[in-house]
């Protein structure tokens, strides 16, 4: 990821609210995002988008009319450019809860090809390709992968004269980059299975997206049958026994002894924030029914809650008992609540460890070079 330069970022588009957070964690420079139009239609959303450095990209699904506003946006791309600024485009155009990539729109290869074009940015602006992956969607702390990969810069394309020929070389190779590292679901073969043994390799092998990348490659193998049969035996033992998590745990005497405030952590941090946490998710599911924004939604409403229900907590707390028990009931809502998903992890991992012995052996063997 360079850091003196102009920089495009094109990246997937897996998430609608997390992949903005996520970049620009990772980015190590700030970043302007581009977003849909139609985000920008309140004169307050639109104030608040700009303050946080969002700017607005019409589709012609927002309306052809609008198409000519994208011209104010690319002028100002190039500006940020000028500045040896950086700017992130999701280039699939549109969010969806998948790995896989989608085609590509042209809204990355046009400022592209305006950038490379413009004589005080020309050769020193870099396009950066970026791949996010997501252990899940619909459940809170998931595994997050983020990876910058090869650099595309101007000397790899020699068309220049047709914007139109340009676009579709540039989508071509960004494509080829991108997927070389993305995910790919047959969706005509079972994906429930196959989105479930991605989700757990992701959520717990090291490298979980190389990891899961390269099983899923064997199973979009053709002739590749029995490798399929065990794949999915191994996607039903999952299932069946709501097998999530995979931390290696012993049964030694310290083992054990450590699980116990491990075990007292884990159900300190529900009973302490449940209720929000309950009702972020009970808000966001009436409203999205866990279509593609569901988790948006939910983190948004947590952001929300979680403050209001820590004063509610807060004042009756001292109201009741006194300003020292107020403050201990914040800290341990917080601290347990930071604690929660290693607790858990840690926890479940226990109490299933003899299945998730036979889940190791089975996925070896889906690793194997003859298995199919």
């Amino acid at each position: 990821m360079p850091l003196d330069c102009p920089v495009i970022l094109a990246s997937n588009h897996p998430n609608a609210f997390l992949d903005s957070i996520v970049m620009t964690s990772c980015a190590g420079r700030p970043l302007f995002y581009t977003a849909r139009g139609d985000f920008f239609k309140s004169k307050i959303a639109s104030t608040l988008l700009y303050y946080i450095q969002i700017l607005p990209v019409f589709r012609i699904e927002e309306g052809k009319e609008n198409l000519h506003k994208n011209e104010e946006t690319f002028s100002y791309c190039i500006d940020i450019l000028k500045e040896n600024g950086a700017v992130s485009i999701f280039s699939e155009g549109f969010s969806e809860n998948k790995w896989e990539l989608r085609p590509l729109r042209k809204g990355t290869a046009r400022l592209a090809f305006e950038a490379w074009n413009n004589p005080e940015v020309s050769d020193k602006l870099r396009i950066v390709p970026v791949i996010i992956h997501y252990s899940s969607w619909l459940k809170m702390f998931p595994r997050v992968y983020v990876e910058f990969l090869e650099n595309i810069e101007k000397k790899s394309f020699t068309s220049w004269e047709e914007p139109g020929i340009f676009n579709k070389q540039f989508n071509e190779k960004l494509k080829d980059i991108l997927s070389r590292k993305c995910i790919a679901v047959d969706e005509n073969s079972d994906a429930a299975t196959q989105n479930k043994i991605i989700g757990f390799l992701l959520k717990n092998a090291t490298k979980g997206a190389t990891t899961a990348k390269k099983l899923q490659d064997k199973y979009l193998l053709p002739g590749s049958e029995i490798f399929k049969v065990n794949y999915k035996a191994l996607s039903e033992f999952l299932t069946r026994g709501n097998i999530n998590y995979d931390s290696k745990s012993g049964t030694s005497i310290g083992t054990i002894l450590l699980l116990l405030p491990t075990c007292l952590l884990f159900i300190v941090a529900w009973i302490y924030n449940f209720i929000p946490y309950l009702l972020s998710k009970f808000i966001a599911w009436i409203i999205t029914k866990g279509n593609d924004f569901h988790d948006s939604l939910m983190y948004c409403s947590l952001m929300l809650l979680y403050p209001i229900y820590l004063v509610i907590l807060f004042y009756f707390s001292v109201h009741y008992s006194s300003l020292w028990t107020g403050i201990e009931n914040l800290v341990i809502a917080l601290i347990s609540a930071h604690f929660y998903e290693s607790s858990k992890r840690t926890t479940w991992s226990f109490w299933k460890r003899k299945k998730l012995i036979i889940v190791r052996q089975m996925f070896s063997r889906l690793f194997e070079t003859n298995n199919g």
